[in-house]
């Protein structure tokens, strides 16, 4: 059941980031194209690239963890075997770490930001959604550390 859930999760993770790429240079040649071709510049699609950007950076950031291509310093691949334990568990920690941060105060963003109302931009959408992605590829990063750590 939990390598089909981690498949499912895999895929996912994978779609959003095609779906963001796709959105990101779609959305940068129609810039470029209606801001020199037709000299009437878009004022949404600046909004739209940052959107799809952070999604594509972080969603990366979760891809990364699952494919063990994170924190890599080849240096300490030649140090002895007590050392390299001493290294995973200080590198396991600070990953947590860095995903409890992602994930709590990301929520706390969200739901400030939900509170508050505040769009992005010149699009109706508010802020809130673009730093839900804080806390959502965050929890995408723990599975996936989570996981690393039992197999």
């Amino acid at each position: 059941m939990f390598k089909r859930i981690g498949h499912y999760l895999g895929y996912t993770l994978e779609f959003i980031i095609f779906i963001c790429m796709v959105v990101t240079v779609v959305t940068t040649f129609l810039q470029v194209f209606y801001r020199y071709a037709l000299q009437n510049p878009l004022p949404w699609s600046q909004e739209i690239l940052m959107i799809s950007f952070v999604y594509l950076v972080l969603f990366g950031a979760a891809l990364a963890i699952k494919n063990k291509e994170h924190l890599k310093v080849e240096l300490f691949d030649k140090a002895p075997e007590s050392i390299k334990k001493i290294l995973k568990i200080i590198e396991l920690v600070v990953m947590f770490l860095f995903i409890f941060v992602f994930v709590y105060y990301g929520s706390l963003l969200v739901i400030a930001n939900f509170e508050s109302g505040t769009l992005v931009g010149f699009l109706p959408i508010k802020v809130a959604y673009v730093y839900m992605s804080l806390p959502i590829s965050g929890l995408f990063m723990a599975y996936y550390l989570i996981r690393g750590v039992f197999k």
